[in-house]
């Protein structure tokens, strides 16, 4: 092999000036991407119910969850946590589910479920590559009550936080919000019925 390359020199020449080419050509067609597009078989499911306990979230919203989630094919684990205020279960799917028919599989059992009327509408997320530029942050401040610590949230940090340059959108969970509840004395609605 030797002999030949040293009686044959024009034609190393050539084969190294063809691999040089392909090199150059490969290299400058070669696309880079630091977050390629993947599909990652893993979906959350996230409920919020407003000033709950663990205990009761776990009771009221992840356990029902969990059952029947973990009926749907191609869901291979769950996962959950309950905290206050919020459930959070995540299914993971084998690897060659169809993760838009999964979501609307998804979509479909979470919505045929029956949840306690403190339960806000629950939340599907698609977990992505892109989710990976999200930041999740727990806002505490000593000495609030659960009520001034929403109104400080939605009027102090929310604002904050839009304003920094990079940040698209901002999103609180689990607030407090005013409500005013109605309650009629039957007593005294029966006394000025019986004076008309």
């Amino acid at each position: 092999m030797t002999k030949f390359f040293v009686k044959k020199p024009y034609f190393m020449i050539v084969a190294i000036i063809m691999v040089l080419v392909v090199g150059f050509v490969s290299v400058s067609s070669m696309q880079t991407d630091l977050l390629p597009n993947l599909e990652l078989p893993y979906m959350a499911v996230i409920t919020t119910e407003v000033g709950a306990s663990s205990e009761k979230v776990e009771k009221d919203i992840t356990e029902p969850m969990e059952n029947a989630l973990g009926t749907i094919s191609g869901v291979e684990k769950v996962r959950s946590t309950s905290a206050n205020n919020y459930s959070m279960v995540m299914l993971s799917f084998v690897d060659d589910t169809d993760m838009n028919s999964a979501l609307v599989r998804v979509s479909k059992t979470v919505n045929s479920m029956s949840l306690p009327d403190g339960c806000g509408t629950p939340n599907i997320m698609e977990i992505s590559m892109d989710m990976v530029a999200t930041m999740y942050a727990n806002v505490n401040y000593k000495g609030m009550d659960i009520k001034e610590l929403s109104d400080f949230t939605e009027k102090t940090v929310k604002p904050y936080l839009e304003r920094q340059s990079g940040v698209a959108s901002v999103s609180a969970s689990g607030l407090i919000e005013d409500s005013i509840e109605v309650r009629l004395n039957q007593k005294k609605i029966d006394k000025i019925n019986d004076k008309i």
